[in-house]
């Protein structure tokens, strides 16, 4: 068998308690994971000055020692003449060797900003997607999630990120349909993650197909976001 330590985490774009950007505090919670895949969401490339015009994703990758694939949500001109564009959405960072990466387009309703999923297929077979759905409207969420669904890749898959729904949510019938919530076979109370200070709802989630198997799943305290990372023991089971 197969164990592979897996995490989703909204890193705010670094934004952590206090109002104070930068990625001291994210680096730390990340390394304290030790987790062979993290998903994460509201990550910024070049965006702003809010972020220092920083690519997250790569800074992030390079001080945990982890290879990131990339999944843009919003795309615009830089406001730097000369600069690469201004950038927000989705990363994957793994420790295992990426074989194939695609972005899935994921549909929104206005005035919400874009959204996306990211896939990356990895070394040994197994297909990881992290995505970010819409925060005021079960409608687009449940959009949301028929597209990712159906673009997502066959067994062995996780699919994990911020849903922005509850665990009651009926938005997410069709993913427990197809999928395990990692939470619900490994992980004890309620699981809540948001807000950080003093959790109130369960927004994050990992799931998983069929193949995979949640030994532990635990909700992390941190200072470096306004959500709380979910870390995921799994076990690989044997075809």
């Amino acid at each position: 068998m197969t164990r592979l330590r897996v995490a989703t985490f909204n890193i705010a774009h670094g934004r952590g308690r206090g109002g104070v950007v930068g990625l001291r505090r994210t680096t730390a919670t990340l390394a304290s994971l030790d987790a062979d895949i993290i998903c994460l969401q509201e990550v910024d490339r070049h965006y702003s000055e809010r972020s220092g015009w920083a690519d997250q994703a790569t800074e992030l990758a390079a001080a945990l020692g982890m290879t990131a694939v990339w999944g843009v949500a919003m795309r615009r001109p830089s406001a730097r003449p000369g600069q690469p564009p201004a950038e927000y959405g989705n990363a994957i960072l793994t420790r295992l060797p990426v074989v194939e990466q695609r972005v899935v387009r994921l549909p929104g309703r206005p005035p919400a900003e874009p959204r996306s999923m990211v896939i990356a297929a990895l070394a040994g077979g197994l297909h990881v997607a992290c995505l970010h759905l819409q925060h005021d409207s079960a409608p687009a969420r449940a959009e949301q999630l028929a597209v990712a669904l159906q673009e997502l890749p066959e067994a062995p898959v996780m699919l994990a990120g911020d849903f922005n729904a509850t665990p009651d949510a009926p938005e997410l019938g069709p993913v427990r349909e197809r999928l395990v919530d990692c939470w619900d076979s490994a992980g004890r109370g309620r699981g809540a993650s948001f807000p950080s200070r003093f959790p109130l709802r369960r927004l994050d989630y990992v799931f998983v197909s069929l193949g995979l198997s949640a030994r532990r799943a635990a909700v992390v305290p941190t200072t470096a976001s306004d959500h709380r990372p979910l870390v995921v023991d799994l076990v690989r089971d044997p075809a």
